[in-house]
């Protein structure tokens, strides 16, 4: 049975997902006295390494899994091989930065200040790249290993040390924009000398290195995930791309406003989601791979009335969401109707997703939600503009997840089914 003790961590794990995001909004915030092009500069960067955020966060996600599925069978092998293998994904996204980001930022940006700052800039965002990947990693790994409230704590001092570093060598030195990516590399470094102390009281012998068949399962599995990522990016911008499509239906302003707007709010609705695909990932990789099934479903039952409730909550919460970011109308309304929908959905969908990342399925998610998105919603958001019909383009944060869901629950019994008789409270 699920027992009181379960859901130990995933506060800390939510607050550690938040943690980035503040990090970043408090560098563009502290870039502001470096003029307007230091913050598109900053935002460009971001667009750019859109690939190697998507690989940072598959290896993390399969790392994570991969440790709690070993602690189950006391093999901590599984943490060295993870740890040296992201690693080994951060220097390669380094050398990729290095030689490829200069000449893509002058295309995107032509050659002016902007391109000129990402250019000077680069190269400490480059070699704070692997730290970046060590980091991201071994903080997932210690949220698997139970440790997350030592990793909230180490957040709030990172916090806070970012905050003095940018004050240290954005204004104080001068150093403008490249000084932000300075005290990013500063700030890298002492909370990958934290995470290698942390990590080394779950170990008890000296660091060993990566099987062949592991490092192949790993970077296998890492791929797939990367993959669903990018789509899952790639499929958002496709939607602001169509939004202002003037030849799409009946174009306005105000219609894309509502979509930009309504994405940014769905993200911080669905981020506790997001959280709990990660927790129970690695939650439920601790059990027996017949076991995985039962507990998701038990899981999904009790989580249903929540979603819910939350769903009404937002549903009611039209207008006063609408007044308080300045939105209205039929494109506006219809939105937040539709991701007060998906919610109960996405909640069905999340657990299925995190019972088949915990028994290393990552190709099968990664397809079916890559397929979904670019075969039933972007084609329902086009649809929808063209006949000018809202309720017609928000199926597409419907039906996908649904699509999904369906197809989740069916794959998770990847082995024979039978009554589950352990405990998840440690």
């Amino acid at each position: 049975m699920i027992e009181k003790g379960f859901w130990r961590g995933y506060w800390p794990l939510l607050i550690t997902l938040g943690a980035v995001q503040i990090s970043q909004q408090l560098d563009i915030v502290m870039l502001r006295p470096a003029g307007s092009e230091a913050q598109s500069a900053y935002a460009l960067l971001a667009r750019l390494a859109m690939i190697d955020t998507a690989l940072m966060t598959a290896v993390g996600a399969v790392a994570s899994t991969t440790v709690a599925q070993k602690r189950r069978t006391t093999d901590v092998s599984a943490l060295d091989g993870a740890l040296l293998l992201s690693l080994l994904s951060g220097i390669a996204c380094a050398a990729g930065a290095f030689v490829l980001y200069p000449g893509v930022a002058t295309l995107a940006a032509g050659d002016g200040p902007v391109s000129t700052l990402i250019a000077a800039g680069i190269g400490l965002y480059a070699v704070t790249t692997p730290l970046r990947f060590l980091v991201n990693s071994s903080v997932l790994m210690l949220h698997a290993l139970n440790d997350g409230a030592a990793v909230v704590r180490w957040k709030v001092i990172e916090l806070a040390l970012k905050f003095v570093g940018n004050l240290l060598f954005i204004d104080y030195l001068g150093g403008g924009f490249s000084g932000c990516f300075a005290s990013g590399l500063l700030v890298a470094a002492i909370s990958a000398a934290w995470c290698w102390r942390a990590l080394a009281a779950h170990r008890e012998t000296p660091l060993r290195l990566p099987t062949p068949s592991f490092a192949a399962g790993f970077f296998r599995s890492a791929a797939w995930e990367a993959q669903r990522t990018l789509a899952v990016h790639l499929a958002i911008f496709a939607g602001v791309a169509l939004f202002a499509t003037p030849s799409l239906g009946h174009y306005e302003l105000a219609r894309l406003s509502a979509y930009a707007t309504g994405q940014t709010l769905m993200l911080a609705i669905i981020a506790p989601l997001l959280a709990l695909t990660r927790f129970l990932s690695f939650r439920l990789a601790r059990l027996d791979a017949a076991d995985v099934a039962p507990f998701a479903r038990d899981l999904w039952l009790r989580g249903a009335p929540i979603a819910c409730l939350a769903a009404l909550a937002l549903f009611a919460s039209r207008d006063p969401l609408g007044n308080l970011y300045g939105q209205a109308g039929p494109w506006w309304s219809s939105m937040i109707a539709a991701i007060a929908v998906s919610l109960p959905i996405r909640h069905s969908a999340n657990v299925a997703r995190a019972g088949l990342f915990a028994r290393g399925a990552f190709a099968v998610v990664a397809i079916t939600d890559s397929v979904a998105l670019w075969s039933c919603g972007v084609p329902l958001l086009a649809l929808g503009l063209l006949v000018d019909a809202p309720e017609v383009a928000y199926l597409s944060l419907i039906v996908p997840e649904a699509a999904c869901a369906h197809r989740f629950w069916r794959s998770l019994p990847l082995a024979p089914p039978h009554r589950a008789s352990g405990s998840l409270a440690h």
